[in-house]
């Protein structure tokens, strides 16, 4: 028997591998709260904009209040990107709707239904 190429594993073997899962959460999670601790600093940045500058980026004080009441060690970007998001959508919405009754009302399209190209022109 050739004993080339057999790996032999000692007894710490698995302790190490153990103990190495343990160091990457360690760093992943110290990581993770760093990001959270200064994207709460930007938080309280945008605390001091008036609400002017924050209907301007798509958020109110009340979002900010929101993305704020989470734990510390949560990340408070996710609430306003969403809340951002779901604004615009509506905008959005809002827009192709009042296009289509547009279009439904102009003279002689009475009960044609609005082109494509005119839906698309709204975002």
């Amino acid at each position: 028997m050739s004993y080339l190429g057999e790996v032999r594993r000692t007894a710490f073997h698995s302790f190490g591998a153990a103990a190495s899962g343990v160091l990457i959460a360690a760093v992943s999670g110290t990581l993770q709260f760093i990001t959270a601790m200064a994207r709460r600093r930007h938080l309280s940045q945008l605390g001091e904009f008036d609400d002017r500058m924050l209907r301007d980026i798509g958020l109110t004080r009340a979002d900010l209040r929101d993305a704020s009441s989470g734990p510390l060690w949560q990340d408070p970007t996710a609430v306003l990107v969403v809340r951002s998001v779901e604004r615009r959508a509506a905008r959005r919405l809002t827009a192709r709707d009042a296009l289509r009754d547009a279009a439904r009302q102009e003279p002689g399209t009475a009960g044609s239904t609005p082109r494509r190209n005119d839906l698309m022109s709204c975002g």
